[in-house]
């Protein structure tokens, strides 16, 4: 088990230590720019446009855009790299757990494939310091894409309290005209 920085085609001496899910899932048109070997013996990849994450099928990955990519952190006691994808606004995070020895190269992808992603990230206070983050993201792969819009609640606010949602909106749409996008 470990990490391993791969380059599609997948090289010769992995054999049949990478599944034929995983080899497939870029469908050999996207380079591979690390991967990680997980403790149930699947692999997750990443490319320079998203992340391959191992989906309930037992033959199949999912392909998440980095930019649906929300946070990721690694908790070492566990072994465990969480990785929480975005959402509809108001519903929890997606979260999925990659059981690793080290997250390695894969982990430091991981965190950097996402920060690119980021184009604007505003805090706007809602209720005294308590606010949105509003985030807009888009893919790092190429600057034509275009850009898709969080809005993250700090703690102690909810989409359900009278007003949140409206106001969270008007944050949304003064960022978006203070940055033309």
């Amino acid at each position: 088990m470990g990490v391993r920085l791969l380059r599609t085609p997948w090289p010769r001496e992995l054999g049949d230590a990478v599944s034929a899910a995983a080899r497939q899932a870029t469908g050999h048109k996207e380079d591979v720019l690390a991967a990680v070997h997980l403790a149930n013996g699947r692999w997750a990849a990443g490319t320079r446009a998203a992340v391959y994450l191992p989906s309930d099928s037992a033959d199949a990955d999912r392909r998440v855009g980095w930019e649906q990519i929300e946070r990721a952190n690694w908790d070492a006691e566990a072994s465990v790299l969480h990785i929480y994808e975005t959402t509809d606004f108001g519903t929890p995070l997606r979260a999925t757990e990659l059981k690793v020895e080290d997250p390695g190269r894969f982990g430091q992808l991981l965190r950097e494939r996402v920060d690119a992603s980021i184009v604007i990230q505003r805090h706007v206070a809602l209720a005294g310091k308590r606010g949105v983050r509003i985030v807009g993201r888009r893919s790092p792969a190429g600057t034509d894409a275009d850009v898709t819009w969080n809005i993250v609640l700090d703690k102690g606010l909810e989409p359900s309290q009278p007003g949140v949602v409206d106001a969270a909106e008007e944050a949304l749409r003064q960022v978006r005209d203070e940055f033309g996008v």
